[in-house]
This record gives structure tokens, C-alpha cells and sequence, in this order.
């Protein structure tokens, strides 16, 4: 999920449940926001520029195929131990357990880490069918799972791929055949 969808999302949450309370509001609001900000710190050390519009627009083409002359660097996923549940959500609770005033923001951590975490069923699907192997080449080292558009129909889908592969520029051509490939087929 991007941040203009966690930003509305957020938004009407914290409309819904703290129609009165704006500082509430703002709260679930930043908590539903800011927690990406574990993002940009990787783009920053995986690339090392520190412009938030370059982030911005790296998260706008990342996922993307790109388009004829198109050789910009792609990074992988830039999520860091923020974005595991179950480390950061028990002692947030626990926190919010001594300070109340923080519910809010702990609740608006927790519906972004919800949002995040609902494709979840479809990428273990995508990894179990791979066999849990890369759907390129067949390795089993440093595996990723990644949400890429299928070139003749433009729909998303999951695919596993080791580092290597998803670093190649061979498989963001508009010519990309790997997904359908019998490699991404268990016992194929």
C-alpha cells in the first residue's frame, strides 16, 4: 500500500471514530503514516540520496515495468523490522498501557501494519506454488516475493525471485515470459 492510500485510509478512521477530538484525530493519523518512515530511511542508505522527493518518485516507478529506455535502478522492498507485527505491536500496547493518551497513534500504527499485512495469504500462496524457489532461475538463495504487472495483460501478480533475478533489467523488459515459465510451477 502507498502512502496517499494509508494517508486517506488513516483519514477516514480517524474521522469515524474520533469525530470530536481533533489532537485523537491527528494522532491516528500520524500513526498511520509516519511508521513509513522506515522507508525512506533505506532508500536513503541503499542509495544514498537524502531528497524526499527522490524517494517519492522511486516509490512511484519501483513496482512499475518500465517503459522503453527506461534503466533506473530498482531497490526491492524497503521495509524494514518496523513492519513485523509482532515485534513492534506488543510493546506499543504495553506503552499505551502507561500513557493512554497514546491509543491513537498506537491505533493508527496498527491499521497500517493491518493494511499491509492483508495481501499476506496471497504471497505465502505465491510462495508455495514456486516450490519456494526463484520463478527465473530456480535458485533457492535470498528469495523476495514481489508485486509485478504481467506484461500482456497489465494485472498484478506475485512472483518469488531471488536477488539476482529481480536485479536483472531482463526481467522489467515489456518481453518478460519468467511468470508463466514451468520453474514458477511446483513439481514441473
Amino acid at each position: 500500500m502507498n502512502l496517499r492510500e494509508h494517508l486517506v485510509y488513516s483519514s477516514v478512521l480517524a474521522a469515524s471514530l474520533y469525530p470530536r477530538q481533533p489532537v485523537a484525530a491527528a494522532l491516528l493519523i500520524a500513526g498511520g503514516v509516519l511508521i513509513d518512515l522506515d522507508h525512506f530511511a533505506l532508500y536513503v542508505c541503499r542509495t544514498g540520496d537524502w531528497s524526499i522527493s527522490g524517494a517519492l518518485v522511486y516509490n512511484r516507478y519501483r513496482n512499475r515495468l518500465p517503459r522503453h529506455g527506461d534503466n533506473r535502478p530498482r531497490y526491492g522492498s524497503l521495509r524494514s523490522w518496523l513492519h513485523r507485527p509482532l515485534f513492534v505491536l506488543p510493546p506499543l500496547w504495553m506503552l499505551v498501557q502507561r500513557y493512554p493518551w497514546l491509543r491513537p497513534f498506537a491505533l493508527g500504527i496498527t491499521f497500517h501494519l493491518l493494511l499491509d499485512h492483508l495481501p499476506l495469504p496471497l504471497i505465502w500462496a505465491a510462495y508455495l506454488r514456486s516450490g519456494g524457489q526463484c520463478g527465473h532461475c530456480g535458485s533457492r538463495q535470498s528469495l523476495d516475493i514481489y508485486r509485478r504487472p504481467r506484461a500482456h495483460d497489465c494485472r498484478m501478480h506475485w512472483i518469488v525471485l531471488c536477488r539476482r533475478c529481480a536485479t536483472k533489467r531482463m526481467w522489467y523488459t515489456d518481453h518478460n515470459t519468467h511468470a508463466t515459465t514451468t520453474s514458477a510451477l511446483p513439481n514441473a
